[in-house]
């Protein structure tokens, strides 16, 4: 019981956490958003928005796969006779990651240059030329806050990605804007926010670990290439996982240019609190599933996941039927251009929770057969890049959304399908309950909400009039799943996973 108790308490303080970090961060996210999509313009926006996700998709290669993998690294180090210092270890998974980052660099101002005229503006251009070498900032700031981690102290994640990175880059992009520079002002402002992640993550590590003792570190050449080696497969999971989770922007800007990718830049910005409901999660699941699997092997790992995945739903769910009354208010603040974004931005939503709930138990696959992780992000990026041109002529943006709510479906599948062969079948209904709830609520708030607003609602505005039907949506959820947690107490439980 002690020990169940304490896999509890640590995945809520974990995801508490990361959850206050993210509240924080949309905060400042919101404050950028307002920046850039409204005072720089559509176009100004989609042109940042395509190049700065650009570097999102470099992050992963550069860093080499270290913002998981440098978790059995640090394992490691604490066992034998001859333990190393877990600071030598950071050390050098960012001299990796350091160099990896400034070829991975290169290549994007080269690629900036060579990518035709009919795809991208002269404005893009130079913006991916401009952005490229803020790459290594972001990495040194992944790996060095996965090793803050290590040691459960989530504090420092909350500051580094809450408040010092999104902040800086508002305030210097304000900045700019001010003074005149409508083409480059965000770009700087990305780098500035870089660099000052990247020294505070650092010292953040530090703090955490140890004293660096700079003198002692005695990096091992072929040691670190044989690592270097063994990190490609994780590198490349990686690197698809962002492709698939980006493709669809790529996608939009390519084919509907610069203005329109704006418009969707920003309905991707304002889903990010269903995206931030799992990640609030993944930063300590993550060292735990490895823990786990570790102690107590994949089937008790699978359940672990399964019972995350019930959790984290059911969270996502309520966050969605929360957008589904606020949506058309929120783009309404942006201008006329953004109001018919809103079916787009309820499909981004679910593709959201589908993928990010359902993908938990993807964490087994990454450490256990990583080759079969690559397929599932395979199956998501072939999908989209069949679906997104066939129906983007036709219904413009929400045509890229429904063609991603379509690959989260059919990867979730797939993901069950591989662990199985793994001997990991949680029940095939372990999260039905949740989603059967969210169906009835959402019925019975068109029922109720179609009679309020032809009676006491009667002409009010019209985003009044819309946002009836989701509230009463959302409070009955809210009180089935209270209802729920009383009846059967350990059904939102993560006691499951191991925690020493």
């Amino acid at each position: 019981m002690t020990a169940k108790r304490g896999s509890q308490t640590v995945v809520a303080r974990g995801a508490g956490s990361n959850a206050l970090s993210f509240v924080i961060r949309f905060a400042a996210r919101a404050s950028f958003l307002y920046v850039g999509a409204r005072l720089y313009g559509a176009a100004n926006y989609g042109v940042f928005t395509m190049a700065s996700a650009m570097v999102e998709l470099a992050v992963p290669v550069a860093s080499l796969g270290l913002k998981r993998m440098i978790f059995p690294w640090l394992e490691e180090s604490t066992q034998g006779d001859r333990p190393r210092a877990a600071t030598h270890v950071l050390l050098d998974a960012l001299l990796l990651a350091a160099f990896a980052g400034l070829a991975v660099s290169v290549l994007l101002v080269l690629l900036a240059q060579a990518l035709p005229g009919s795809l991208v503006s002269g404005s893009l251009r130079l913006a991916l030329a401009l952005i490229a070498p803020a790459v290594l900032g972001q990495i040194f700031g992944d790996i060095a806050l996965a090793a803050t981690r290590w040691t459960h102290k989530m504090r420092y994640e909350v500051i580094a990605r809450g408040l010092v990175e999104p902040y800086v880059l508002t305030a210097v992009a304000f900045g700019a804007w001010y003074v005149g520079l409508e083409q480059t002002g965000m770009i700087i402002g990305y780098w500035a926010g870089s660099i000052a992640l990247a020294l505070f993550s650092v010292w953040s590590a530090r703090h955490c670990l140890g004293p660096f003792h700079l003198g002692r570190w005695r990096p091992h050449p072929a040691r670190l290439l044989a690592r270097a080696r063994a990190l490609l497969p994780a590198s490349g999971s990686d690197f698809l996982t962002t492709l698939a989770q980006r493709i669809d922007l790529y996608l939009v800007g390519f084919l509907l240019g610069d203005a329109a990718v704006g418009v969707y830049g920003v309905l991707r910005q304002l889903r990010t609190p269903i995206l931030q409901v799992r990640q609030a999660f993944d930063g300590i699941l993550t060292p735990l599933t490895a823990r786990t699997m570790m102690t107590d092997g994949d089937v008790a790992t699978g359940k672990a996941t399964a019972a995350a995945t019930r959790v984290i739903l059911t969270l996502q769910l309520g966050v969605i039927l929360l957008m589904a009354a606020t949506g058309e208010a929120l783009l309404d603040l942006f201008g006329a251009r953004y109001q018919g974004g809103y079916a787009a931005l309820l499909t981004m939503a679910l593709a959201e929770a589908v993928n990010g709930a359902f993908g938990v138990s993807e964490l087994i696959l990454y450490y256990r057969r990583p080759a079969l992780a690559l397929q599932v992000n395979l199956i998501l990026i072939v999908i989209a890049a069949l679906a997104i041109p066939l129906l983007t002529p036709h219904y413009g943006i929400l045509g890229a959304a429904l063609a991603m709510l379509l690959a989260a479906l059919l990867a979730s599948y797939m993901r069950r399908h591989w662990l199985s062969g793994l001997g990991v079948r949680p029940h095939p209904f372990h999260a039905a309950i949740p989603v059967l709830a969210a169906g009835a609520a959402v019925l019975l708030g068109m029922s109720l909400g179609g009679l309020a607003t032809g009676t006491a609602l009667a002409g009010s505005h019209p985003i009044v009039t819309k946002a009836v039907s989701p509230l009463i949506a959302l409070l009955f959820y809210t009180g089935f799943v209270l209802v729920w947690r009383r009846m059967r107490p350990g059904v939102l439980s993560l006691n499951r996973y191991r925690v020493s």
